[in-house]
C-alpha cells in the first residue's frame, strides 16, 4: 500500500513539473513575437557594431536587422563620416602603386585590418571610393596594352558583404567612322556617389583616348545600381577631363578639380570644377573662389559644404594652408575662406570634420593629423613608416546585394 502512494505521487510530481515547464514556455517570449515597430525600436537604440552582432544569431534576427528603415535610421544618426579607410603604398618600383592592405579607423583612433574580397593575382588594385556606406574598390589586369580593363567591387567593411561588377573594356562606345587611328593611351577616371531621390549609387566612367596624330576623344557612361539591378547608359560627354578619381558628394552631384584646357603661361596650372548631377545625369561647371587655383589644390567635404584646399597663388611661396567653404552650393558669392593654418605643409589636405570642430587631416604621404582652428594647432599627429593614402567613411548596414 506504501509503495502504490510513493509511485502515486511520484506520478502526479511529474505531471505537475511537466505542466508548470509548458506554463512557462508559453510565457517566455523572444524579440520575434513582438511587434515589429516595438521590435525596431528596441533594436535603433544598439550601437552599429552591436547590430552588426545580432545578424549572426539566427535568420529571423538577420531579416530583423536588414530592414531597410533600421538601416536608414543608423544611416542618419552616423551622416558625418567618423572613420577613415586606410590603404597602404607600395615602397617598391616592380610592385603595382598600391597593395591589398586595408585598414579601418574609428572615431577612438583604433586600426583593424579589413578583410577584403580577393582578387586574382592578375589584377592590381586601382582607386578606392566611398559614398553612403558602401565601398567601390577598383581593380584593373595587368597587361601591355593601351586600354586598361577594370573591374568593380561594392564592398561593405562592417558586414564584410561585396558583389563584383564587369565593366566592359568596349564602353564607352568609339565611332569608329569618326575617330580612325591608332589609339596610343586609354586613361579612365571614376566618380561614385548615391542619389538620395531616387536611393540609387551611381559609378562614373570618363575615357580619355589619345591617339598618334595627336587627337583626344572624351566619352562617358554610368552605371546606375538600385532595385532594378546594374543599369548601364551613355551620357553626354564631358567638356573637360578630370585627372583623378572623385568620391565628392555635395548637393546631389559627384565633383572634380580639373585642369582648366583654355588656360596659357602661368594660368595653364589653373583649375576648374566639374560636377556631375545625379538626378539628371548631365555635367556642370562649379563656379570657384575668386582665386586661381593650381595643380597642388584639392576639393574635399567639410561639415556637408564643397571646400578646396590648397594650392593657391598667392600662397604657393609661403606655407600657409587655406581653405576655402562653399557655404551656398551653386552661389559664387558664398565662398568664404574659413581656415588659414600657417604651420602647415604644402601637401596638407582635410579628410573631414569634427562634431567638436576640429578637422582631421592628412599631411604627406605618411601622416594623419587633427587640427584646432580655435587654438590654431594640431591636437593630434601620427607618423607612419609607409606611405597611405586615406578616405573618409561612414560605416552603415548597406548590402550590395539588395542594389
Amino acid at each position: 500500500m506504501m509503495e502504490f502512494r510513493i509511485r502515486l505521487w511520484r506520478l502526479r510530481w511529474r505531471k505537475r513539473k511537466a505542466k508548470n515547464k509548458k506554463q512557462k514556455q508559453s510565457v517566455r517570449t523572444s524579440i520575434q513575437d513582438l511587434p515589429i515597430d516595438l521590435s525596431l525600436n528596441i533594436l535603433k537604440r544598439l550601437p552599429i557594431t552591436s547590430l552588426f552582432s545580432v545578424k549572426s544569431v539566427c535568420k529571423a534576427a538577420y531579416h530583423l536587422a536588414s530592414h531597410p528603415e533600421l538601416i536608414l535610421h543608423h544611416h542618419h544618426l552616423h551622416k558625418n563620416p567618423y572613420g577613415l579607410i586606410i590603404r597602404v603604398l607600395s615602397s617598391y618600383i616592380n610592385e603595382p602603386c598600391y597593395t591589398n592592405q586595408l585598414f579601418l579607423v574609428d572615431s577612438r583612433r583604433c586600426l583593424a585590418e579589413i578583410n577584403q574580397p580577393r582578387m586574382k593575382k592578375k589584377h592590381n588594385p586601382g582607386p578606392m571610393l566611398s559614398c553612403n556606406g558602401l565601398v567601390c574598390l577598383l581593380y584593373y589586369k595587368k597587361k601591355l596594352s593601351p586600354s586598361r580593363q577594370y573591374r568593380a567591387c561594392l564592398f561593405n567593411p562592417l558586414t564584410g558583404e561585396y558583389k563584383f561588377l564587369v565593366l566592359d573594356p568596349g564602353l564607352p562606345r568609339v565611332r569608329e567612322s569618326s575617330h580612325n587611328g591608332t589609339i596610343v593611351t586609354s586613361d579612365q577616371y571614376f566618380g561614385f556617389g548615391f542619389n538620395a531621390m531616387t536611393c540609387e549609387y551611381k559609378l562614373v566612367r570618363i575615357v580619355k583616348l589619345s591617339y598618334e596624330d595627336g587627337r583626344t576623344y572624351l566619352q562617358a557612361e554610368v552605371f546606375t545600381l538600385g532595385k532594378n539591378g546594374c543599369q548601364i547608359s551613355e551620357i553626354d560627354t564631358p567638356f573637360v577631363c578630370p585627372h583623378q578619381s572623385s568620391d565628392v558628394v555635395v548637393g546631389g552631384a559627384i565633383h572634380w578639380l580639373c585642369k582648366d584646357e583654355n588656360s596659357t603661361g602661368y594660368d595653364r596650372r589653373s583649375r576648374i570644377i566639374l560636377s556631375f548631377d545625379l538626378f539628371e545625369e548631365k555635367f556642370h561647371q562649379i563656379p570657384k573662389p575668386n582665386c586661381e587655383v593650381c595643380e597642388f589644390g584639392k576639393i574635399s567635404v567639410l561639415g556637408g559644404c564643397l571646400a578646396i584646399t590648397g594650392g593657391f597663388r598667392e600662397t604657393c611661396r609661403t606655407h600657409e594652408v587655406h581653405i576655402w567653404v562653399l557655404k551656398k552650393y551653386g552661389v559664387k558669392e558664398s565662398w568664404n575662406r574659413d581656415f588659414v593654418i600657417g604651420q602647415g605643409c604644402r601637401r596638407l589636405y582635410p579628410l573631414f570634420l569634427l562634431n567638436n570642430g576640429e578637422i582631421v587631416m592628412s599631411c604627406g604621404l605618411k601622416a594623419l593629423c587633427c587640427y584646432d582652428p580655435k587654438g590654431d594647432f594640431f591636437s593630434y599627429s601620427a607618423e607612419l613608416d609607409r606611405s597611405i593614402v586615406a578616405i573618409c567613411h561612414a560605416c552603415s548596414l548597406v548590402s550590395p546585394f539588395g542594389l
